[in-house]
């Protein structure tokens, strides 16, 4: 099948990722209990090798914990839904690492404060900021997904 998740340097293995997604979509369909069972043991082991080319590990991690939720073992992805700068997956071609996390900290700060001018002057700063596209970045969607949160929170 196939599967909209990004290749990316040190990823998870795809061919081990798409047997196990198979298998769990496949159980997801089927009505006999032992099959669901089988998968949902083998998405609760679920350990993959990182390969130099691999698929991104934060959208497997999140396939992964949507295709449990489907099988009803009540488990919720284990992936944060923002994570922090040192959990971005590095690209070949991505954002800066360290504007991003220059970025990200500042907007942190914010929010641990109660003042509003500070929330609405990180808001605005973070709102701005264009992060320039290096070798070896953060990768581009995932930044992107986190700065959208600070800035919901930061509102």
């Amino acid at each position: 099948m196939a599967r909209d998740l990004t290749m990316v340097l040190r990823g998870y293995e795809p061919a081990a990722v798409d047997a196990l997604l198979d298998q769990a979509e496949a159980a997801t369909a089927s009505a006999d209990e032992s099959v669901q069972a089988a998968a949902r043991g083998a998405l609760q082991d679920a350990s993959f090798a990182v390969a130099l080319r691999g698929y991104d590990r934060l959208q497997v991690d999140e396939e992964v914990g949507r295709l449990r939720a489907a099988l009803g073992d009540g488990a919720v992805s284990h992936t944060p839904a923002e994570p922090q700068p040192d959990d971005f997956t590095v690209v070949l071609r991505g954002y800066d690492r360290g504007e991003v996390d220059r970025a990200l900290v500042a907007a942190d700060a914010a929010l641990e404060t109660d003042g509003e001018f500070a929330r609405a002057a990180a808001r605005d700063a973070l709102r701005d900021t264009r992060f320039a596209v290096t070798w070896r970045g953060y990768d581009r969607g995932q930044v992107d997904r986190s700065v959208t949160a600070r800035l919901q929170r930061l509102s």
